[in-house]
């Protein structure tokens, strides 16, 4: 059943993962990019540089909202330009409390060998998977630099491929990008963190 969002005034599509468009073909980037463009002069040279403005970073805390915010940005040709920052408790842990969050162990974090693999496994066969298939086009986010303080461990994961799409259609639009996935848990609790970036390659952005 369609809903629809009363803020922007749109029909709003559930998310069904098994039924996810694909990205055939890629389009011209959307007339309303023009609008974070910017120019600026170089302190050094004096030059007038032409600077993206980062996209906007859009915040969730569940999963479900999150991946279909994925799914609208490639409906919406914004596949190259968005950035989702997502808190929340991975499924293995509503399962595990059955979804009373009062019930989470407090054990349940970094610390936890157990809680760490499970929270790989998760990384690994669902989420970049449901991310997949959320993009509607191919991912290689197969490696990951894994980073690990006392406080934290950090998976850090960059595609900087052709995502499946012929170089000559992406030269054809100027549609080159790069996506950067940060997975992250703590050692307070069982709330992980996941931030995701598509953004245009050869372009520079605004600090």
């Amino acid at each position: 059943m369609t809903r629809t969002d009363k803020k922007n005034k749109k029909i709003v599509q559930p998310l069904d993962l098994d039924n996810c468009q694909a990205l055939e073909h890629l389009q011209p980037k959307p007339k309303s990019r023009s609008s974070s463009i910017i120019s600026i002069e170089s302190e050094d040279t004096h030059e007038i540089k032409t600077l993206l403005m980062p996209p906007p970073k859009r915040e969730f805390d569940d999963l479900i909202a999150f991946e279909s915010f994925i799914r609208d940005e490639t409906w919406d040709n914004e596949f190259d330009y968005f950035h989702g920052h997502l808190q929340y408790y991975p499924p293995f842990v509503l399962k595990e409390c059955r979804e009373n969050l009062d019930k989470i162990k407090p054990t349940m974090n970094k610390n936890n060998k157990r809680f760490k693999r499970h929270l790989q496994h998760h990384i690994n066969k669902h989420l970049i998977k449901d991310i997949e298939k959320c993009c509607g086009y191919k991912l290689n986010l197969e490696k990951a630099e894994i980073t690990e303080t006392p406080n934290k461990v950090t998976w850090k994961f960059k595609d900087l491929s052709d995502h499946g799409f012929e170089k000559e259609e992406e030269d054809l639009y100027d549609r080159h990008w790069k996506l950067e996935l940060e997975i992250s848990c703590n050692n307070e609790n069982a709330m992980v963190e996941v931030d995701y970036k598509s953004l245009p390659l050869d372009t520079e952005l605004a600090v």
